[in-house]
């Protein structure tokens, strides 16, 4: 084999490996930033829209007046679209029975009150969904991010022998064809 070709293997080997480890980063970081966008996406809106729906409840008389209603009921409609959690979709269920029993003209006080209550339990039920997802999924992002850790300090690793063995052999390798 002649010095010319010995020179392309090794700067083929050095480049494939810069590949491989370039790859394999992108990989993992990409997953990563991925997990942390469902994060948000998904329970940082329900917890949002439970925030909002509390306060038109936690800060107006019954009744309602219509405009709050309405805001009300835009927000219920959101979280409706929204549901990504287990235990999340009976609860909002609940809570838009409650709802229009609370909106209801013909309900007396007494019974709006306990329709109130009712929605303030299930607000509380679907933040406690969200929130426990949050923790849950950050934990499993926090794992995923030492596990890409882990395969990026083998692939490092892997990649040190291959180069540090071709730095060392690559002018062994070189003298010998000039003799």
């Amino acid at each position: 084999m002649d010095i010319k070709t010995k020179l392309r293997l090794a700067f083929g080997l050095l480049f494939a490996v810069v590949l491989s480890f370039g790859g394999i980063s992108f990989y993992y970081m990409n997953k990563i930033a991925q997990s942390s966008t469902n994060i948000l996406k998904d329970n940082y809106e329900s917890l949002s829209y439970a925030s909002k729906m509390r306060k038109i409840l936690d800060e107006n008389p019954l009744p309602l007046t219509p405009v709050l209603a309405d805001q009300f009921s835009v927000v219920l409609n959101k979280e409706q679209s929204n549901i990504t959690e287990v235990g999340e979709r009976g609860a909002v269920s609940a809570l838009s029975e409650a709802y229009n029993v609370i909106i209801d003209s013909n309900t007396s006080l007494s019974t709006k009150q306990k329709a109130l209550e009712k929605a303030r339990i299930q607000i509380r039920i679907i933040e406690e969904a969200n929130m426990n997802a949050v923790v849950r999924k950050n934990t499993e992002a926090q794992e995923g991010g030492q596990k890409a850790a882990n395969y990026l300090i083998l692939a490092a690793s892997i990649c040190f022998i291959l180069l540090f063995s071709l730095a060392v052999n690559l002018p062994d390798l070189v003298a010998k064809s000039q003799k």
